[in-house]
C-alpha cells in the first residue's frame, strides 16, 4: 500500500503523466510526510506510555501530578521513594544501549544532532532501520525513568520516512534533504501541539546564527498541519500545559531582562556539564564496553532520582504544578541543577532520547523559583511569578539550543497562550546572544555557507561572475571531416593532445563532435576502418560555448551532454572554433582565483 501511495504521487509529480504543474509536488510530498510523521508519533506516544506505566508507575508507585492537584498532593508526590529506582533505569540503559549499539549506532544520544547531521553531510540519508530502533530504545531510555525528551525520537522517524520516500522517488539531494526537515517538522509539531513552532525549529536548528534552511518552510507548514492534525485526531486537540491567567506589566521588563541573563548562565553551565564534564570526560573514560554505558548512566540517575524523584523521565506533571505555584521556590531551583545532572547522566551515557524535554523543564523551574523569589523580594516589580516559569520555557531553550524563532512560538503554543509574546522575545534574545556559540546542538554549522549541503550552491554563485572568455585563449583547433575513415581518425586522435574533436561537413560547418570514447568498441576492427566514417560515430547537433556566457552556464552544457569538453565559438560566427574548454579549465580557474584547493580533474 505504501509503494502504490508513492508511485501515485511520483505520477503527480510528472507533468506529463496527468498534466498537473510541478508547483503541485511539494504539496503532495509533503502531505505524505506529514501522515507518515503523525502516525509515528501516535505510536511513539502510545509505546512510550505503556513503558512508563510497565516499567516505572506499576513497580514503584511513583507518578507525576496531575492538573490542578492540591499542593499536599504534589510535596507527598515528591517524597516517594522506591529502591526500585536505584534498578529500574539501569535495566532500561542496560537493554537500550545493546540494542542500539549493535543494530542502528546513530540512533545514540539526542536524535536531533542525527537528524541535523543527515542534512549537512549525508545528503539527507538515514537508513531505514534507525527510526524503529530509536523508538524502541527511546521508549525503554524514558519509560525507565530516563531524563530525556520525545523530540530526538520523534524527529528521527519523522525524517526516517522523508529520507525513504526521497529514495523511492529518485529524488535530488536538495529535494531529499527538505523532506527529512518536513518529517522532522510533523512529528515534532505533532507530539508537543506545536506545529508553527516545529515548522519553524527544523529548518532554524541547523545553524547557530539567525539563519533559516527557508526553502524547507513551507513544506514543513504542510508537513506539521497534517502530522498535528492526524496526532489530534487521534489524542484530542489540547495543550501540554495550562499557566492559567498569565499577564505581565511594562515595569517587569526589567526582572525579565535580568531573567535571561540568569538564562544564559544556566545555559553555559548545563551544555559544558553534559559534554565536557558528562560525556567527553567522565563517561568516555570510564572502561566499561560503550553498549554498558548507558546502563552506568541509568544507575546514576537512579541514585538521583532516590532523592528528587521529579527528575525521572519527562517531568511536564512538575512543570504544571510549577505553573499553578504549588512547588516551593527553592525546591524549583534545586530541580534544575538536578535535572541538569539527571540529564548528562541519562543522554551523556549514550542513553537513547531528546534534549528539548529536558531544556522545557530546566527552563520552567528556572522561572519559577525566579518569579516567585522575586515576588516576595520585589512584588512591585514581579508582579506575575507564574508567568516567569512558561517564559523560562521558551527563553531557556532559545539560548541552549540556538533557536530564539522557533522556542517563542512552540512556547506559546504549548500552553495556548500569546499573552507573554514580549518578555518571551526579550529573554529568547538575549539568552541567545549572551551564549553566541554555545549550544546543545554540536552537530549545527555557523551559517549556510558553511554547511557541506551548500557547497555545490556557493560555488555556482561564484561561477556565475566568471566567464568563458577568461579562461581560454584562441588556439588551433583539429577538427576532422565528416568523411574520414575510421583508420585515418585513430591516427589522428593517437597524435593529439584534444580529448574531442569537432566534425564538419564539406562547407566547414560543424555537425558533430566525437571523442576516444566514441569509437572505443571499434577502434581495433581493422576490417571496418574503410567501412566507418567521422560522421557515423561523432555526436551529432553540436552544443556550443560562446565566449560571453558565464562559466556555470559552460559547465551546466557540460552536464546536460554528459560531455567533458566543448567547442568556444563567437555568436557572429558559430561555427568558427576558436578554442575548446573543459571541465578541467573551469575548475582550474575556479580554484586559481579563489584561493581554494581542489583536483583539477
Amino acid at each position: 500500500m505504501p509503494g502504490r501511495f508513492l508511485r501515485l504521487i511520483k505520477s503527480r509529480m510528472d507533468p506529463e503523466g496527468y498534466g498537473w504543474s510541478s508547483q503541485f509536488r511539494w504539496p503532495l510530498m509533503s502531505i505524505a510526510v506529514g501522515i507518515v510523521s503523525g502516525l509515528g508519533a501516535i505510536f511513539f506516544e502510545e509505546t512510550l506510555r505503556w513503558s512508563l506505566h510497565v516499567l516505572l508507575h506499576l513497580p514503584t508507585g511513583f507518578i507525576e501530578p496531575l492538573r490542578g492537584s492540591e499542593a499536599s498532593t504534589v510535596t507527598a508526590l515528591a517524597s516517594a521513594r522506591s529502591w526500585l529506582f536505584l534498578v529500574i533505569p539501569a535495566l532500561g540503559g542496560l537493554i537500550s544501549g545493546i540494542m542500539v549499539y549493535y543494530i542502528a549506532p546513530e540512533a545514540e544520544g539526542h536524535g536531533t544532532d542525527a537528524m541535523i547531521e543527515a542534512f549537512h553531510r549525508r545528503g539527507g540519508h538515514i537508513r531505514k532501520r534507525v527510526p524503529l530502533v530509536k523508538i524502541l530504545a527511546s521508549a525503554l531510555t524514558i519509560g525507565s525513568g530516563g531524563s530525556a525528551g520525545k523530540e530526538g525520537p520523534i524527529a528521527q522517524i519523522g525524517a526516517g520516512f522523508g529520507s525513504f520516500m526521497a529514495t523511492v522517488l529518485k529524488l535530488k539531494p536538495r529535494d531529499r534533504r527538505i523532506l527529512v526537515l518536513a518529517g522532522a517538522a510533523g512529528g515534532i509539531g505533532a507530539i508537543f501541539h506545536a506545529p508553527l513552532g516545529a515548522a519553524l525549529f527544523a529548518p532554524e536548528v541547523l545553524y547557530r546564527e539567525t539563519e533559516f534552511e527557508f526553502e524547507a518552510i513551507l513544506p514543513c507548514i504542510v508537513s506539521s498541519i497534517v502530522a498535528s492534525s492526524v496526532f489530534d485526531q487521534y489524542f484530542g486537540r489540547t495543550a501540554l500545559f495550562f499557566p492559567g491567567p498569565v499577564d505581565f506589566q511594562p515595569v517587569e521588563l526589567l526582572p525579565y531582562a535580568i531573567f535571561a541573563v540568569l538564562c544564559a548562565l544556566v545555559g553555559y553551565v548545563y551544555v559544558k556539564l553534559f559534554y565536557d564534564v558528562a560525556r567527553d570526560g567522565f563517561f568516555k573514560r570510564v572502561k566499561i564496553p560503550r553498549a554498558l554505558k548507558p546502563a552506568l548512566g541509568g544507575l546514576m540517575l537512579g541514585v538521583i532520582a532516590f532523592m528528587v524523584p521529579q527528575v525521572m523521565d519527562g517531568g511536564y506533571g512538575w512543570i504544571q504544578a510549577a505553573l499553578e505555584g504549588k512547588i516551593f521556590w527553592g525546591t524549583m531551583l534545586l530541580l534544575v541543577f538536578m535535572k541538569i545532572v539527571a540529564t548528562s547522566c541519562t543522554i551523556g551515557s549514550g542513553g537513547s532520547g531528546g534534549v528539548f524535554g529536558p531544556s522545557v523543564f530546566m527552563g520552567a523551574m528556572l522561572g519559577g523559583a525566579f518569579g516567585y523569589l522575586g515576588h516576595q523580594v520585589a512584588p512591585g516589580w514581579v508582579i506575575h511569578p507564574n508567568s516567569f516559569v512558561l517564559v523560562g520555557i521558551g527563553g531557556f531553550f532559545a539560548g541552549v539550543a540556538k533557536v530564539p524563532v522557533a522556542s517563542i512560538i512552540m512556547a506559546c503554543e504549548m500552553c495556548a497562550s500569546y499573552t507573554l509574546l514580549v518578555p518571551l522575545m526579550l529573554v529568547s534574545t538575549i539568552s541567545y546572544i549572551l551564549l553566541g556559540k554555545v549550544s546543545l546542538y554540536e552537530k549545527q554549522v555557523v551559517t549556510r555557507l558553511a554547511s557541506p549541503a551548500h557547497t555545490t550552491e556557493f560555488t555556482r554563485g561564484l561561477l556565475e561572475k566568471m566567464y568563458v572568455e577568461d579562461v581560454v585563449q584562441p588556439h588551433p583547433v583539429v577538427i576532422v571531416g565528416e568523411k574520414m575513415p575510421l583508420g585515418q581518425l585513430v591516427e589522428v586522435m593517437a597524435h593529439s593532445q584534444q580529448n574531442y574533436f569537432p566534425v564538419v561537413g564539406l562547407d566547414g560547418r560543424m555537425t558533430g563532435i566525437l571523442s576516444i570514447n566514441d569509437i572505443r568498441e571499434v577502434m581495433f576492427e581493422e576490417s571496418v576502418h574503410q567501412l566507418i566514417v567521422a560522421k557515423d560515430v561523432a555526436t551529432p547537433n553540436v552544443v556550443r560555448v560562446f565566449g560571453d556566457e558565464s562559466l556555470q552556464e559552460a559547465l551546466d552544457k557540460m552536464v546536460l551532454l554528459n560531455v567533458d569538453e566543448l567547442p568556444v565559438v563567437e555568436e557572429e560566427a558559430p561555427d568558427e572554433i576558436i578554442a575548446m574548454i573543459s571541465k578541467r579549465d573551469i575548475i582550474g580557474y575556479y580554484h586559481s582565483h579563489t584561493g581554494t584547493k581542489g583536483s583539477r580533474s
